[in-house]
Protein backbone atom coordinates (compact mmCIF):
# COMPACT_ATOMS: atom_id res chain seq x y z
CA UNK A 1 0.00 0.00 0.00
CA UNK A 2 1.46 3.51 -1.07
CA UNK A 3 -0.56 6.26 0.74
CA UNK A 4 2.30 9.23 0.84
CA UNK A 5 5.23 9.73 -0.88
CA UNK A 6 7.88 12.18 -0.71
CA UNK A 7 9.46 13.96 -2.78
CA UNK A 8 12.60 16.27 -2.94
CA UNK A 9 12.18 19.66 -4.99
CA UNK A 10 15.66 21.49 -4.93
CA UNK A 11 14.88 24.43 -7.25
CA UNK A 12 16.74 22.47 -10.52
CA UNK A 13 16.42 22.09 -13.88
CA UNK A 14 16.11 18.46 -13.35
CA UNK A 15 12.94 18.62 -10.80
CA UNK A 16 10.72 17.64 -13.35
CA UNK A 17 11.64 13.97 -13.59
CA UNK A 18 10.90 13.04 -10.29
CA UNK A 19 8.08 14.73 -9.63
CA UNK A 20 5.99 13.42 -12.69
CA UNK A 21 6.96 9.66 -11.72
CA UNK A 22 6.27 10.87 -8.19
CA UNK A 23 2.58 12.30 -9.46
CA UNK A 24 2.29 9.29 -11.80
CA UNK A 25 2.23 6.97 -8.81
CA UNK A 26 0.39 9.10 -6.54
CA UNK A 27 -2.48 9.01 -9.31
CA UNK A 28 -2.09 5.42 -10.09
CA UNK A 29 -2.29 4.64 -5.91
CA UNK A 30 -4.51 7.16 -4.53
CA UNK A 31 -1.61 8.79 -2.77
CA UNK A 32 -1.07 11.94 -1.21
CA UNK A 33 2.39 13.90 -1.98
CA UNK A 34 4.50 16.03 0.14
CA UNK A 35 7.30 18.25 -1.63
CA UNK A 36 10.26 18.68 0.49
CA UNK A 37 12.46 22.26 -0.65
CA UNK A 38 16.41 20.84 -0.71
CA UNK A 39 18.94 23.91 -0.89
CA UNK A 40 22.80 23.03 -0.16
CA UNK A 41 23.70 26.45 1.08
CA UNK A 42 27.15 25.87 2.51
CA UNK A 43 27.54 24.74 -1.20
CA UNK A 44 26.26 28.09 -1.90
CA UNK A 45 28.15 29.87 0.18
CA UNK A 46 31.15 28.68 -1.33
CA UNK A 47 32.85 30.91 -3.46
CA UNK A 48 36.85 29.21 -3.11
CA UNK A 49 39.35 31.70 -1.72
CA UNK A 50 38.64 35.04 -0.78
CA UNK A 51 41.98 37.88 -1.84
CA UNK A 52 42.64 40.23 1.01
CA UNK A 53 40.42 42.97 0.49
CA UNK A 54 37.71 41.41 -1.84
CA UNK A 55 35.76 40.13 1.47
CA UNK A 56 32.88 42.46 0.04
CA UNK A 57 32.41 41.48 -2.77
CA UNK A 58 32.73 37.62 -2.09
CA UNK A 59 29.80 38.29 0.03
CA UNK A 60 27.46 39.78 -2.08
CA UNK A 61 28.49 37.12 -4.41
CA UNK A 62 27.09 34.25 -1.75
CA UNK A 63 23.99 36.66 -1.98
CA UNK A 64 23.46 36.75 -5.94
CA UNK A 65 23.41 33.24 -5.66
CA UNK A 66 21.39 32.83 -2.42
CA UNK A 67 18.74 34.77 -4.27
CA UNK A 68 18.66 33.02 -7.48
CA UNK A 69 18.49 29.76 -5.27
CA UNK A 70 15.69 30.58 -3.75
CA UNK A 71 13.70 32.15 -6.78
CA UNK A 72 14.27 28.94 -8.56
CA UNK A 73 13.14 26.89 -5.40
CA UNK A 74 9.54 29.42 -5.76
CA UNK A 75 9.20 28.32 -9.39
CA UNK A 76 9.90 24.72 -8.13
CA UNK A 77 7.04 24.79 -5.54
CA UNK A 78 4.79 26.93 -8.24
CA UNK A 79 5.27 24.02 -10.81
CA UNK A 80 4.91 21.09 -8.38
CA UNK A 81 1.60 22.68 -6.80
CA UNK A 82 0.07 23.51 -10.44
CA UNK A 83 1.29 20.15 -11.89
CA UNK A 84 -0.46 18.15 -9.08
CA UNK A 85 -3.63 20.22 -9.27
CA UNK A 86 -4.00 19.90 -13.14
CA UNK A 87 -3.40 16.06 -12.03
CA UNK A 88 -6.04 15.72 -9.25
CA UNK A 89 -3.15 15.00 -6.85
CA UNK A 90 -3.66 15.67 -3.13
CA UNK A 91 -0.15 17.33 -1.89
CA UNK A 92 1.70 19.45 0.30
CA UNK A 93 4.79 21.24 0.44
CA UNK A 94 7.81 21.72 3.37
CA UNK A 95 10.09 24.47 2.81
CA UNK A 96 13.39 24.06 4.57
CA UNK A 97 16.42 26.50 4.94
CA UNK A 98 19.07 24.63 6.63
CA UNK A 99 22.46 24.02 6.45
CA UNK A 100 21.62 20.92 6.37
CA UNK A 101 20.09 20.02 2.84
CA UNK A 102 19.19 16.79 3.82
CA UNK A 103 18.10 17.49 7.39
CA UNK A 104 13.78 17.34 6.31
CA UNK A 105 14.15 15.00 3.47
CA UNK A 106 15.69 12.13 5.54
CA UNK A 107 13.89 13.56 8.61
CA UNK A 108 10.06 13.09 6.32
CA UNK A 109 10.93 9.67 4.99
CA UNK A 110 10.04 8.12 8.37
CA UNK A 111 6.28 8.63 7.81
CA UNK A 112 6.45 8.42 4.29
CA UNK A 113 5.68 5.08 2.05
CA UNK A 114 8.11 5.93 -1.03
CA UNK A 115 10.94 9.00 -1.13
CA UNK A 116 11.51 10.24 -4.66
CA UNK A 117 14.23 11.84 -5.99
CA UNK A 118 16.43 12.77 -8.99
CA UNK A 119 19.71 11.42 -9.80
CA UNK A 120 21.08 14.36 -12.13
CA UNK A 121 21.10 17.57 -10.65
CA UNK A 122 19.76 17.39 -6.89
CA UNK A 123 22.12 21.13 -6.45
CA UNK A 124 22.87 21.95 -9.84
CA UNK A 125 21.17 25.52 -9.62
CA UNK A 126 23.18 26.94 -13.21
CA UNK A 127 25.51 29.17 -11.12
CA UNK A 128 28.33 30.51 -12.89
CA UNK A 129 31.60 29.73 -10.69
CA UNK A 130 29.23 27.01 -8.36
CA UNK A 131 31.31 23.94 -7.05
CA UNK A 132 31.14 20.07 -9.20
CA UNK A 133 28.19 18.67 -8.11
CA UNK A 134 28.62 14.93 -7.52
CA UNK A 135 24.64 13.04 -7.90
CA UNK A 136 26.79 9.82 -6.40
CA UNK A 137 27.29 12.05 -2.95
CA UNK A 138 23.53 12.99 -2.92
CA UNK A 139 22.33 9.24 -3.08
CA UNK A 140 24.86 7.72 -0.44
CA UNK A 141 23.80 10.76 1.72
CA UNK A 142 20.66 9.60 1.83
CA UNK A 143 21.55 5.54 2.02
CA UNK A 144 23.37 6.62 5.20
CA UNK A 145 20.37 8.57 6.25
CA UNK A 146 17.82 5.39 6.39
CA UNK A 147 15.98 6.54 3.89
CA UNK A 148 14.14 3.36 2.31
CA UNK A 149 12.55 2.74 -0.50
CA UNK A 150 14.07 5.04 -2.37
CA UNK A 151 13.20 5.74 -6.27
CA UNK A 152 15.76 7.68 -7.81
CA UNK A 153 15.39 8.70 -11.18
CA UNK A 154 17.37 10.05 -13.74
CA UNK A 155 17.20 13.50 -15.93
CA UNK A 156 14.75 12.21 -18.81
CA UNK A 157 11.30 10.95 -18.28
CA UNK A 158 10.35 7.42 -19.63
CA UNK A 159 8.27 4.71 -19.00
CA UNK A 160 9.65 2.28 -16.42
CA UNK A 161 8.73 -1.41 -18.48
CA UNK A 162 11.91 -3.47 -17.72
CA UNK A 163 13.07 -4.05 -14.30
CA UNK A 164 16.37 -5.90 -13.16
CA UNK A 165 16.49 -6.83 -9.80
CA UNK A 166 19.85 -7.63 -7.99
CA UNK A 167 19.85 -10.80 -5.47
CA UNK A 168 22.17 -11.89 -3.81
CA UNK A 169 20.03 -14.25 -1.47
CA UNK A 170 20.51 -13.31 1.76
CA UNK A 171 17.78 -12.18 4.68
CA UNK A 172 18.31 -8.33 3.20
CA UNK A 173 18.06 -9.12 -0.71
CA UNK A 174 14.95 -11.03 -0.09
CA UNK A 175 13.79 -8.53 1.82
CA UNK A 176 14.04 -6.09 -0.83
CA UNK A 177 12.37 -7.93 -3.30
CA UNK A 178 9.58 -8.79 -1.57
CA UNK A 179 8.54 -4.99 -1.11
CA UNK A 180 9.36 -4.45 -4.34
CA UNK A 181 6.93 -6.62 -5.14
CA UNK A 182 4.62 -6.27 -2.89
CA UNK A 183 4.40 -2.55 -3.67
CA UNK A 184 4.02 -3.42 -7.48
CA UNK A 185 4.78 0.48 -8.47
CA UNK A 186 4.74 -1.12 -12.20
CA UNK A 187 2.51 -3.95 -11.92
CA UNK A 188 2.92 -4.46 -16.05
CA UNK A 189 6.24 -4.22 -15.88
CA UNK A 190 8.60 -7.54 -17.04
CA UNK A 191 11.19 -8.63 -13.95
CA UNK A 192 14.77 -10.12 -14.38
CA UNK A 193 16.46 -11.30 -11.39
CA UNK A 194 20.51 -11.75 -12.07
CA UNK A 195 22.61 -12.77 -9.37
CA UNK A 196 26.54 -13.90 -8.74
CA UNK A 197 28.71 -16.43 -8.15
CA UNK A 198 28.83 -19.20 -10.46
CA UNK A 199 26.64 -22.14 -11.16
CA UNK A 200 25.79 -23.78 -8.15
CA UNK A 201 22.28 -25.89 -6.81
CA UNK A 202 22.57 -23.36 -4.27
CA UNK A 203 22.40 -20.74 -6.41
CA UNK A 204 19.91 -21.72 -8.81
CA UNK A 205 17.81 -22.79 -5.91
CA UNK A 206 17.90 -19.15 -4.61
CA UNK A 207 16.89 -17.92 -8.18
CA UNK A 208 14.15 -20.08 -8.58
CA UNK A 209 12.30 -19.66 -5.57
CA UNK A 210 12.58 -15.57 -5.89
CA UNK A 211 11.59 -16.35 -9.55
CA UNK A 212 8.56 -18.00 -8.03
CA UNK A 213 7.81 -15.60 -5.47
CA UNK A 214 7.79 -13.01 -7.83
CA UNK A 215 4.99 -15.23 -10.32
CA UNK A 216 2.75 -14.95 -7.58
CA UNK A 217 2.41 -11.27 -7.39
CA UNK A 218 1.59 -11.50 -10.81
CA UNK A 219 4.68 -10.54 -12.85
CA UNK A 220 6.64 -11.67 -15.80
CA UNK A 221 9.90 -12.99 -14.45
CA UNK A 222 12.95 -13.94 -16.06
CA UNK A 223 16.23 -15.21 -14.44
CA UNK A 224 20.49 -14.71 -14.82
CA UNK A 225 22.86 -16.74 -12.97
CA UNK A 226 26.07 -14.66 -13.78
CA UNK A 227 29.53 -14.97 -13.53
CA UNK A 228 31.86 -12.09 -12.32
CA UNK A 229 31.86 -9.43 -9.54
CA UNK A 230 28.52 -7.34 -8.74
CA UNK A 231 30.13 -4.13 -8.45
CA UNK A 232 30.26 -4.44 -12.22
CA UNK A 233 28.23 -6.90 -13.77
CA UNK A 234 24.94 -5.51 -12.12
CA UNK A 235 26.10 -2.44 -14.40
CA UNK A 236 26.64 -4.41 -17.31
CA UNK A 237 23.29 -6.83 -17.10
CA UNK A 238 21.46 -4.01 -16.75
CA UNK A 239 22.63 -2.25 -19.97
CA UNK A 240 22.44 -5.63 -22.51
CA UNK A 241 18.75 -5.94 -20.78
CA UNK A 242 18.41 -2.19 -21.23
CA UNK A 243 16.88 -2.06 -18.12
CA UNK A 244 14.09 0.97 -17.15
CA UNK A 245 14.99 0.01 -13.36
CA UNK A 246 17.34 -1.15 -11.08
CA UNK A 247 16.11 -2.64 -7.99
CA UNK A 248 18.45 -3.39 -5.37
CA UNK A 249 19.35 -3.55 -1.11
CA UNK A 250 21.19 -0.81 0.79
CA UNK A 251 22.24 -2.21 3.87
CA UNK A 252 25.57 -0.93 5.76
CA UNK A 253 27.02 -4.35 5.34
CA UNK A 254 27.23 -2.96 1.24
CA UNK A 255 27.35 0.55 1.24
CA UNK A 256 31.20 0.65 0.04
CA UNK A 257 30.56 -1.26 -2.77
CA UNK A 258 27.28 0.61 -3.53
CA UNK A 259 29.19 3.71 -4.12
CA UNK A 260 31.56 2.02 -6.28
CA UNK A 261 28.28 1.40 -8.34
CA UNK A 262 26.81 4.38 -8.05
CA UNK A 263 28.63 6.50 -10.11
CA UNK A 264 27.77 4.65 -13.31
CA UNK A 265 24.14 3.90 -11.96
CA UNK A 266 23.49 7.63 -12.57
CA UNK A 267 23.99 7.21 -16.26
CA UNK A 268 22.43 3.37 -16.85
CA UNK A 269 19.06 3.72 -15.22
CA UNK A 270 16.67 4.54 -12.05
CA UNK A 271 17.35 2.72 -8.72
CA UNK A 272 15.11 1.52 -6.39
CA UNK A 273 16.86 1.18 -3.20
CA UNK A 274 15.65 -0.76 -0.18
CA UNK A 275 17.17 -3.07 2.94
CA UNK A 276 17.10 -3.72 6.58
Amino acid sequence: MVGRILVSLGGTAYDDCPTHTAIELAKRYGAQLTGVTVVDFNRLRNVGPVPIGAGAAANELRSHRMKIARDHIDEAVDSFTSDCAKAGVECTVLREENDEPFHCLIGEARYHDLAVFGLHGLFEYDIDGEPEYDPADALMHLIHGGVRPLLAVGGVDHAINRILIAYSGSVGAAKTMKRFAQFRLWPEAKLKIVTFGGENATREKQLSDAAEYCKAHNFQVETSLMQGDPKHGILEAAKDWNADLIVMGNSEHSVIARRVMVDDIVDTAGTLAEGA
